[in-house]
């Protein structure tokens, strides 16, 4: 089907009023997001089979909160500066594990404020604590984006939602990227309703700053100063607390060890288990030089955060604002993993707001649905999961200069009047 173009805006244009994509209904969603669930879980049952029945190391559940919980092991028995010695982490989690050596290291490379938050993990047994770990981390991540859909969630959404595949490589590999995206997923829908509330959820992405980067380029452009406020005093308590209970030398071996650990991603990103998801780590899989390969990753993640820029100083709508902030906080990243492409609910969710509040564009909803896909096009194609973030990112522009009308994404959702 073709969807129509609006006309080009001008002093007395109406707003053009859009066709809605009557294909894809409520119905469908679930169905044909309850097939992709049903692979998800197929692929869980392999996985568990592979690890607990068949008992390859390999496929063991919780790899990277091994890392979590080992720090925290290492920390309540021989001190926080223990932590960041690779060789008392990597003992710890190969044991927990049972793997032998390999040649990837697991190195603790976070900062003591969120040092500080998986102190307590080791007082549960690695097992109970990696389920409620997952389980607290699925939770929060959920209720953030009921937050920016602002409205009850139903099976139409929850069935999509657990049968993102990134959801399922996040709690295999027991990682936080179901806090971050929760923290960022607040702070972004609050920003311009709750601004301090939004302020200190976006400071607490000190826990994995780089993530936070680009947010604070966009709260400065968009002269967001009450947020940009709360997310200062929060990020300064943070790292006092975190200072005053495990120490302040914890952040000059922090610095050490993200050096360290940044020269061995640099040398060994060419053959990276699995592979990296970045512009960089796919230049790098092809035998580009480290040079080549950051300038290549320049050309995705310097076009995203100028559009973060634009964007913010012209005071987009927010929908647009905070989609932007999460496709650039991505792009930016030189070292990402399967588990982080969960941050890409972020765009998805606000492109969806903004479609049924201000109508769609031709190709918009295969572009969303190929982002949700994106995780799988990364382990079957590696790299070709940027093309979709681009998409997304002309997505983006595209729908800065539309003409508003009023064609919701799902027709039986009730149309929002203007």
């Amino acid at each position: 089907m073709s969807l129509p173009m609006p006309k080009s805006p001008g002093p007395t244009s109406k707003p053009a009023r859009l066709t809605a994509p009557h294909w894809l209904t409520c119905q469908r969603v679930v169905l044909y997001a309850a097939l992709v669930l049903s692979l998800d879980l197929a692929f869980l049952g392999a996985r568990v089979w592979a690890a607990y029945v068949s008992h390859l190391p390999a496929a063991a559940f919780g790899y990277d909160f091994a890392v979590f919980w080992s720090a925290s092991y290492v920390t309540m028995h021989s001190g926080a500066l223990s932590a960041y010695d690779p060789l008392l982490i990597q003992q710890a989690v190969l044991s927990l594990l049972h793997r032998p050596p390999t040649d990837f290291g697991t190195p603790w490379v976070y900062p003591p404020t969120f040092l500080l938050l998986v102190w307590p993990l080791s007082l549960l047994p690695f097992p109970p604590s990696y389920l409620a770990f997952v389980v607290i981390g699925v939770v929060f991540a959920g209720f953030a984006c009921s937050q920016i859909l602002m409205q009850r969630l139903t099976w139409a959404f929850w069935v999509p939602a657990l049968a993102f595949p990134s959801v399922w490589i996040a709690v295999m590999a027991g990682q936080n990227s179901f806090y971050t995206l929760g923290l960022a997923g607040l702070g972004l829908s609050l920003m311009d309703r709750r601004p301090w509330l939004a302020g200190i959820c976006i400071g607490l992405l000190a826990i994995k700053p780089q993530f936070g980067i680009v947010f604070a380029l966009a709260l400065l452009l968009g002269r967001q100063w009450r947020v940009i406020a709360a997310a200062t005093i929060t990020v300064a308590t943070l790292c006092a607390i975190s200072g005053l209970v495990l120490g302040f030398e914890t952040f000059g071996k922090f610095l050490i060890s993200l050096s360290l650990f940044g020269r061995f991603i640099v040398e060994r990103s060419a053959h990276w288990p699995g592979g990296i998801a970045s512009a960089f780590g796919g230049a790098r899989s092809l035998g580009l030089s480290p040079t080549v390969a950051y300038l290549i990753h320049a050309t995705f993640a310097v076009p995203a955060v100028l559009l973060v820029s634009y964007l913010s100083i012209i005071k987009a709508r927010l929908e647009l604002r905070a989609a932007a902030i999460g496709v650039a906080t991505i792009l930016a990243q030189p070292y990402l993993l399967g588990y982080d492409l969960v941050w890409l609910a972020l765009p998805i969710l606000f492109l969806v707001v903004d479609g049924h509040r201000h109508g769609w564009l031709m190709g918009d909803v295969p572009i969303l649905i190929a982002a949700w896909l994106a995780p799988l096009v990364f382990f079957i194609m590696g790299p070709a999961v940027l093309i979709v973030i681009v998409a997304l990112m002309v997505m983006l522009i595209r729908r800065s200069r539309m003409v508003p009308g009023c064609a919701p994404l799902l027709p039986t959702s009730r149309p929002v009047s203007h």
